[in-house]
């Protein structure tokens, strides 16, 4: 398969020199600007297309790696100006599904790694750790599967309808991480900690905290004074945050009990702390 992209920001540079550098016949990139696509293509040693047509005529899968809401506007442009027929269209949109495609005959595809792409030429380096999930017609699903599995990532196929909880479960795991990191941040800087002193003194303590979590999963990993059932702490917490971090504490509170539950069973403790978290305490 002639794999072709639209768009050489950095989803699109990373997965472009990935599939080549694993055997994939990558043809090369079109991008309104011209200059990132030639630097897409020589950071992936393939060609750079003048037109979006000409990179259509000269791939049989074309990936379309825009900004979500340009998706659905590159492809009507494309499908006015080319010929489609036959060709498989992906996009790598966590949110949408392949429905953004119907029409003039193409296989459409939604194909998004759980990763984060942070910069167009350095995210390639620890790609390999990548989860890819495709979503889309049944012809060319397997095939597409295959594709990465035999570039060394792991694959799963996915519904359209589960597209949204999916993403945000990864959007919980990624973006949602740095915002819970970023008020940690905030607290300690409240302490009197400047800024960089407080990111460094939480640097360890996250760093270790994931590999524990990757390693024996969340439940395994878990410490603390939810799991320890101890509701006096968690009352100091909640009496020096602010009403809003207060909400957040609560919620992700309940997540922490739901697995210290799961990790050693009820307890009395709990059901105490249950009463609290959830603003029924007797």
């Amino acid at each position: 398969m002639r794999i072709g992209f639209i768009g050489a920001g950095r989803v699109g540079c990373t997965l472009g020199r990935y599939l080549k550098d694993h055997g994939a016949n990558v043809v090369g990139y079109f991008s309104r600007t011209m200059a990132h696509a030639r630097e897409a293509a020589d950071f992936t040693d393939t060609l750079c297309f003048d037109s979006d047509v000409s990179l259509a005529n000269a791939s049989d899968v074309i990936f379309i790696t825009v900004r979500d809401d340009a998706i659905s506007e590159v492809f009507q442009q494309l499908k006015s100006a080319a010929v489609l027929e036959g060709k498989i269209l992906c996009h790598t949109s966590g949110a949408l599904t392949s429905a953004v495609f119907d029409g003039c005959g193409v296989y459409g595809y939604s194909i998004h790694p759980i990763y984060a792409v942070n910069d167009r030429f350095t995210a390639i380096e620890n790609f390999q750790n990548a989860f890819i999930t495709i979503e889309g017609h049944e012809k060319y699903r397997d095939d597409l599967l295959r594709l990465f599995q035999d570039a060394g990532l792991s694959a799963a196929v996915i519904t359209a309808e589960n597209k949204p909880k999916y993403h945000a479960a990864a959007v919980m795991a990624s973006n949602m991480v740095c915002g819970i990191f970023g008020m940690a941040v905030r607290l300690l800087t409240e302490c009197g900690f400047q800024k960089d002193d407080a990111e460094k003194a939480l640097a360890g303590l996250f760093l270790d905290n994931a590999r524990g979590i990757t390693a024996k999963g969340p439940a395994g990993q878990l410490t603390g004074p939810i799991e320890r059932g101890d509701i006096r702490t968690v009352e100091k917490h909640m009496a020096v945050l602010s009403p809003d971090d207060q909400k957040v504490y609560l919620a992700l509170a309940g997540e922490v009990l739901r697995l210290a539950r799961e990790k050693n069973g009820e307890d009395e403790t709990y059901e105490k702390l249950d009463r609290y978290i959830s603003g029924n305490e007797e």
